[in-house]
């Protein structure tokens, strides 16, 4: 009896062994994610697969950043959503988990136009490499959206600042506000949401550079903005 006890222990030792977690890994800072297949992962990260995704949109011109790993966490992770800084500025991010299994493909693609109907939220609006570098504007909201502040740290350690108006849910403004928050390779520094720009406060976090840019405004062309502020970061 002993004897059969053990070898069903053996065959199910083995069952989850050819059934290790395997995930697309990569990280678009260093190496294509494009065609790229899931591998084994580490035995110390091997509960879920993550995806996370963030693309710039200026106009037609769409700079993306994207990060595919191995987990030891259980889900957990937030809404895709889209911040506005001007009508033709836009930065989209989307992510997913998949516990115990390979994640499709996300999609690169930024989310179709909003019903543009004003609503009566207006917020601070701007991006830059730090909160100095940030040229505030204001921006009304179309309906839906809310104001937004965070600070986001890639994994090469550049920052990025962005306050504007976004759709991004309650549970996603709770989930990433609690500082720190690390979703696919990006730490959320800082993450606020509010009803009006009386919520865009922020901390000033240390420059990078002393590259002095003068915020979405004072870039010349599409090429220069990608250049001097977002090459390292999602190039």
């Amino acid at each position: 009896m002993k004897g059969f006890l053990f070898a069903g222990i053996i065959v199910m030792l083995t069952v989850a062994a050819v059934e290790s977690l395997s995930c697309v890994q990569c990280n678009s800072l260093t190496d294509r994610c494009v065609d790229r297949n899931a591998a084994e992962c580490p035995a110390n990260a091997s509960i879920s697969c993550t995806t996370f995704l963030t693309n710039f949109s200026l106009g037609e011109n769409i700079t993306l950043y994207e990060d595919k790993a191995c987990s030891a966490d259980n889900c957990s992770v937030a809404e895709t959503f889209t911040v506005h800084v001007s009508a033709n500025e836009t930065f989209h991010f989307a992510s997913q988990c998949c516990q115990g299994k390979a994640c499709n493909d996300t999609s690169d693609t930024i989310d179709p136009p909003q019903e543009e109907v004003s609503s009566n939220t207006e917020c601070l609006a701007c991006y830059g490499s730090s909160e100095t570098s940030c040229t505030e504007t204001t921006r009304k909201c179309y309906k839906g959206e809310r104001c937004v502040n965070l600070i986001a740290e890639f994994k090469n350690e550049m920052k990025l600042v962005l306050k504007g108006c976004s759709n991004v849910i309650i549970s996603t403004c709770e989930f990433l506000a609690t500082g720190n928050r690390m979703v696919g390779g990006v730490t959320f520094l800082k993450f606020e949401c509010g009803d009006s720009s009386n919520a865009s406060s922020t901390p000033t976090p240390t420059p990078l550079s002393t590259t002095s840019d003068t915020g979405s405004k004072g870039f010349c062309t599409p090429l220069t903005l990608a250049s001097l502020l977002l090459l390292r970061l999602l190039l």
